[in-house]
């Protein structure tokens, strides 16, 4: 959550956000009794946050029915006149935090699901079972569930992202040690196949410089200072945080916009460096932080590649930005007829794309070609090849002075 909160607090706008779990968590369950073999309640999600669940079954108005209450931390919602009828009895269980939609009856209020009936516990004719009296007392669950925070699987959690328009990720809370698997993922996602070009931040709050050269992942430090919003205290976060606010204040800017002296929105620094050990990590290809005239800013907008030219995060940014709109130009003529006609209607779209961007100062210049040899043609390939220029920001200034 705190990761969420200086995402938003740095301008993040729209987030994507998969939980993350190994395969040791457990559901929490509670065995219902019925008229028949018991049924199962289990909660949605692993997690630990369940295990103070009360669910309570009691008489309704009538033979035909009953109330339900389900209490969960400070929340509590009871469903009156629940059908005791064990298949439509499925249908209230599938409650929501502060609001139990089923059929034409709600509570007002949404949220997230709670618990489920495992459906391996249903019986073959479940209109025929009903809910014993003796669930009435209620109970709390019988299964501790535990949350599977230790050894997640973050590929797989990374892998539930592979098909959404997703530009900058970050793991949420975890370090560099998880880099390689972070650069994997973008690398895998920013094919020709797959389509999405991505930027992974993480942060690392060891002096050994970043093992990855790649064009691909900014490594951030040090770590940052926030107050609780529980406790209103002064927090110490490490960099694996600062990798959140600097993804937000990233997703913020345009392509071509350099994070290098953007100010970050924090309470504090963790580590205020000194000058030498500034320009020492900026060697190191490390994307680090200081406090500068009142504000925290970036000292310098990079990548962790040794390549100079992909050195800046815009000249990244601003290739990702080409290859997906010359894409989505190119899109529209799949399918049309392979002739010059087409092909220069194309050509002349992308031209449009393109000079936009050097309007907009992303490109100083440009040149494309549009072309098919008839080999390629029979094949259905229409080919186009440009050469771009990007725009480079200024990361410092020189001044070199004489005195006469």
């Amino acid at each position: 959550m705190r990761a969420l909160e200086l995402a938003y607090a740095n301008g993040a706008q729209r987030v994507y956000v998969v939980r993350v779990a190994s395969e040791d968590g457990l559901l929490a369950r509670y065995t219902l009794t019925t008229s028949g073999d018991p049924v199962i309640i289990e909660s949605v999600a692993p997690g630990s946050g369940y295990n103070d669940a009360l669910i309570v079954v009691g008489p309704g108005d009538d033979d035909d029915h009953r109330m339900v209450t389900l209490e969960l931390g400070s929340a509590t919602e009871t469903l009156r006149n629940v059908p005791a009828n064990l298949d439509e009895f499925v249908q209230v269980i599938n409650g929501t935090h502060a609001s139990f939609p089923f059929g034409s009856q709600s509570s007002t209020g949404a949220g997230s699901n709670w618990f489920r009936i495992d459906p391996g516990t249903l019986p073959d004719d479940p209109e025929t079972i009903t809910v014993n009296e003796t669930a009435e007392t209620g109970a709390e669950v019988s299964v501790e569930g535990t949350n599977g925070a230790v050894d997640a699987d973050y590929t797989l959690g990374m892998a539930a992202l592979e098909n959404e328009d997703v530009h900058i990720v970050v793991l949420a809370g975890q370090d560099a040690g998880l880099a390689d698997e972070l650069v994997a993922h973008v690398e895998n996602s920013s094919t020709d196949l797959m389509k999405h070009e991505r930027i992974g931040v993480i942060g690392g709050d060891v002096d050994d410089a970043p093992a990855q050269d790649e064009g691909r992942l900014v490594y951030v430090r040090p770590g940052l200072t926030t107050t609780d919003s529980a406790s209103r205290r002064e927090v110490q976060l490490p960099a694996s945080y600062t990798a959140a606010a600097v993804g937000g204040r990233l997703a913020s800017l345009d392509a071509h916009f350099s994070l290098t002296n953007k100010t970050i929105n924090a309470g504090g620094l963790g580590t205020l460096f000194n000058g030498t050990q500034l320009v020492e990590m900026i060697r190191s290809r490390v994307c680090v932080l200081e406090r500068r005239l009142g504000s925290i800013r970036v000292v310098k907008g990079i990548t962790t590649s040794t390549n100079t030219a992909w050195t800046q995060i815009t000249t990244r940014r601003i290739v990702d930005y080409a290859r997906y709109g010359v894409r989505s130009a190119c899109d529209p003529y799949i399918g049309k007829l392979n002739n010059e006609r087409v092909r220069q209607a194309m050509k002349s779209t992308i031209t449009g794309f393109l000079t936009d961007m050097v309007d907009r100062e992303m490109l100083i210049s440009f040149e494309l070609e549009v072309s098919a040899t008839r080999a390629q043609q029979i094949r259905g390939i229409a080919q186009v090849t440009m050469i771009i220029r990007p725009t480079f920001s200024i990361d410092y200034i020189r001044v070199i002075m004489f005195l006469e």
